[in-house]
Parts: structure tokens; C-alpha cells; sequence
């Protein structure tokens, strides 16, 4: 097992039994780790970055930044993906954490630290709510989006109900078709497949103006001498988009539901200049969502969730690795010039593969499970653990997983001063989780 020497004092600071900011290296170091850091303002983690710093962190996991049911949410139950704490809607302008101001000024703190910003992403479903559930029920009352864009029942009234959540994990057509949590769940696949009367039923993939109201959340404008005859203009009041040249070039500003979510989150990207995203629930969506094949090299694709949004990070960053969206992502010991992307997967199906595949690491589920089961039983043997980039799976490895010892799904560790020892002492990009 190498040992990296940027994280002693990290080492040190686990094994000395720190309860907080059990340290990592320092931000000029290339080892990296992770501080999950959930349950507390933005404002308090501004305040806290020299602490931070000082600890040894080099980068920050936080929780969904975006506006959800409502003031109180943790941030999984998304509303608006394009309000960060600055429209009032639910009943409240800031989210659980604070304003979009306030939001904004952390991350240009952490960034003046040189701490990187990963922020939660939701793109699988939106809050509780059901759009058309009865007459007194709006059926655009999630931003931008409309019925069809949901797995929902169609009932003999005409209104719209959830359907299920998933009843069996080990069938995948239930996994990406049913809910989650009593979420509402969006139907990334074309046509969608569980829209109508019965479960199973089809429905055409809906496309619309999605934002009239709202044109600064538009980035391209139509220009027949631009490539593909749209020029980008970037997002904001002040990119000459208006109501009026939407209304001018409807077809040119009519989306589907996938091209909204990508839209959404390279809008996230480019206003909070964030380093990367932790991608929520990514097995209730299918791979190819995240990533899609161009000339047969995915790597330089600007196509699929990932792709656009690697081609928006470098966009709003000043890079120009267009032949490779990826690579600093998997290599973590190479410069950084690509969004770190991370998916939460807790188990098939689908495979693990497929998601790695797209375009993102995945936060190693199995080798936490693992650990857990070895270090809580006493006649267990360590054997295996020496391998470099060892796991619970064949598909996690240092360059694909991202290991931890407890999160904000999962906060049991058996021995957890041990398996931080591990994680922090091997190559690869680890977590640790504080909930303030």
C-alpha cells in the first residue's frame, strides 16, 4: 500500500480521535480528500473555510444548493432547479442553507482558499407534489415541466397519480420506471414509458418552450454562420436573450425534458462556478442519459448530461480539453481541467459499469459494506486489503470509486478511526463526512 505523505497530519489527526475536521492535506498538495459537509449554512462554512483549510481539506461536498418543497428541506425534494436561493416560491426566498448571495460568497471564499466545491445534483425527480392531481392543482407547477415529463397514472378524470416506488430492487424496468421515496419521477427515456392509464403505458416525449418567462436562463442564440447554427451567448439578464426572440424562434428554443435538465445543470455550473457535482440516485436513470458516443469516442463527446456539462465547465473555466471530458476525472493525480462527477449507486441493477462508463466515479458503496462487515467481525480477516485500489467490486478501483466511511444516507461505521486510516493512506480521492 503506498502511503501518500500529504495526509500525515491527516493520518495523525484521525488517529488522535479529532471529532470534527479530522484533518487532509494542504490545497498545494496533489493528494486530495473530501469534507462532506452537510446540515449547516452556507454562511458558517464560509466562516469556517481557514479552519477547514488548516485541517488539511482540499475540497468541500455539500448539500443540493437548488430550491425544494420548501424552506426547511435538506434540498432532495427539488422544486426549481434554477432558483439558488433568490425567487420566492414555496413559501420562502432562501433555502435550508441561506440566499443565493450568501451561497455565492462561499464558494468565492473556498475558491480564494483554493478548496474545490462539489455540490449534490438531482436530476432523477423532483419534490412531492403532483402536478394535475386534481382541478385545484396547477399541472405546470414544477418550473418548466408539464405532466407528460413524469412516470405518472393517468386516472378515468383525466388527473395524474404517482405510480408505486420501486417494489423489487432486483428488477431494473421497476428501478428507472417507479418512484423513489415517494418522489415524483422523471422519465428520461424516449417515448416515456410509464405515462397512461396502466403501468407499462407509453407516451410520446413532450416538447416545449419551457422558460418564456424566465429567457436569461437561455444561453444560445440561432445564427445560421455559427456551427450547428446556434451561437452561445452565455446565461444572465445581460445576453440580449428576451421573451420576444424566444417567441421569434420557437422551434429553436422547444426542449424536451432531457435538454431542460441539461440546460438546468449547465446553468448550475456556470452561475456557481462549482468544481463538479455529486450525482444523486443515478441508477433510477439510464446510462445513457449521462453519456453518449460521438465518432466513436465518448471521451471527446459533448452529447449526453455529462457531456454538455463537461462542454459548460469549460466554457465558463477558460479550458480547452475538448478532446477529453474525463480524464482528470479518473486520474487523480493529474491537473485538474475537467468537473469532477460523482454518482451515488447503492447496488444493481443496473451495473456499476455502465455509470462508469458515462462519465463519473462512483461514491464505493461496496468497499463500505465491506469494511463494515470485516472490521465488525472479530474472526474476519483483512486479506486482499493490501491491493491497491481494492474494493468490494470489480468495478471500483482508485480511479473510480470515491470511499468513505459514513454519509448522510449511510452514517454507520464499524471501527470508522480504521477505515479512515485506510482510505486516507492509499491513492484515490476519500471522503469524510461531518453533519456540523
Amino acid at each position: 500500500m503506498k502511503f501518500i505523505p500529504a495526509r500525515r497530519r491527516l493520518l495523525t489527526a484521525v488517529l488522535s480521535g479529532c471529532l470534527l475536521f479530522s484533518g487532509g492535506q494542504l490545497p498545494s498538495a496533489r493528494a486530495e480528500v473530501i469534507l462532506q459537509y452537510f446540515n449547516t449554512s452556507w454562511l458558517e462554512i464560509a466562516q469556517k473555510m481557514p479552519e477547514i483549510v488548516e485541517a488539511g481539506y482540499s475540497a468541500l461536498w455539500l448539500p443540493p444548493p437548488t430550491k425544494a418543497s420548501g424552506g426547511l428541506s435538506v434540498g432532495y425534494d427539488l422544486w426549481d432547479p434554477f432558483d439558488l436561493g433568490s425567487v420566492d416560491q414555496r413559501n420562502t426566498v432562501r433555502t435550508r442553507y441561506g440566499t443565493e448571495a450568501e451561497l455565492l460568497h462561499m464558494i468565492e471564499v473556498a475558491h480564494r482558499f483554493g478548496v474545490r466545491v462539489y455540490f449534490d445534483n438531482i436530476m432523477n425527480h423532483r419534490a412531492f407534489d403532483i402536478p394535475g392531481f386534481n382541478e385545484n392543482t396547477p399541472i405546470d407547477i414544477y418550473p418548466g415541466m408539464l405532466p407528460e415529463d413524469f412516470h405518472l397514472r393517468v386516472t378515468e378524470e383525466g388527473f395524474y397519480r404517482k405510480w408505486d416506488n420501486t417494489r423489487n430492487w432486483q428488477d431494473e424496468w421497476q428501478v428507472q420506471h417507479l418512484g423513489l421515496a415517494d418522489l415524483i419521477d422523471i422519465a428520461h427515456e424516449t417515448p416515456n414509458a410509464n405515462f397512461g392509464p396502466s403501468e407499462g403505458s407509453t407516451h410520446p416525449k413532450l416538447s416545449f418552450i419551457r422558460d418564456l418567462d424566465r429567457p436569461w436562463q437561455y444561453d444560445h442564440v440561432p445564427d445560421a454562420s455559427a456551427p450547428g447554427g446556434r451561437r452561445y451567448v452565455g446565461f444572465g439578464p445581460d445576453n440580449g436573450i428576451t421573451r420576444e426572440i424566444i417567441e421569434a424562434n420557437a422551434g429553436f428554443y422547444t426542449e424536451d425534458v432531457g435538454a431542460y435538465l441539461i440546460r438546468a445543470v449547465r446553468w448550475k455550473l456556470d452561475r456557481t462556478k462549482a468544481d463538479g457535482l455529486r450525482l444523486d440516485a443515478v441508477k433510477h436513470v439510464p446510462s445513457y442519459f449521462f453519456g453518449q458516443q460521438s465518432g466513436g469516442n465518448k471521451d471527446a463527446s459533448n452529447a449526453g448530461y455529462l457531456g454538455e456539462a463537461q462542454w459548460q465547465f469549460n466554457m465558463t473555466r477558460g479550458y480547452s480539453d475538448w478532446d477529453n471530458h474525463r480524464d482528470s476525472v479518473f486520474n487523480s493525480d493529474q491537473g485538474r481541467d475537467d468537473a469532477l462527477m460523482f454518482g451515488e449507486h447503492l447496488g444493481a441493477p443496473p451495473g456499476y459499469g455502465e455509470y462508469v462508463a458515462a462519465g463519473m466515479r462512483l461514491v464505493d458503496a461496496p468497499l463500505h459494506r465491506e469494511m463494515n462487515n470485516r472490521l465488525g467481525n472479530p474472526s474476519s480477516g483483512l486479506g486482499g486489503l493490501d491491493a491497491a485500489g481494492w474494493s468490494g467490486d470489480p468495478n471500483f478501483n482508485d480511479s473510480t470509486g470515491i470511499p468513505f466511511a459514513q454519509s448522510h444516507d449511510d452514517d454507520y461505521a464499524n471501527r470508522r478511526e480504521l477505515q479512515h486510516a485506510y482510505y486516507l493512506t492509499r491513492r484515490g480521492i476519500p471522503n469524510v463526512y461531518t453533519d456540523g
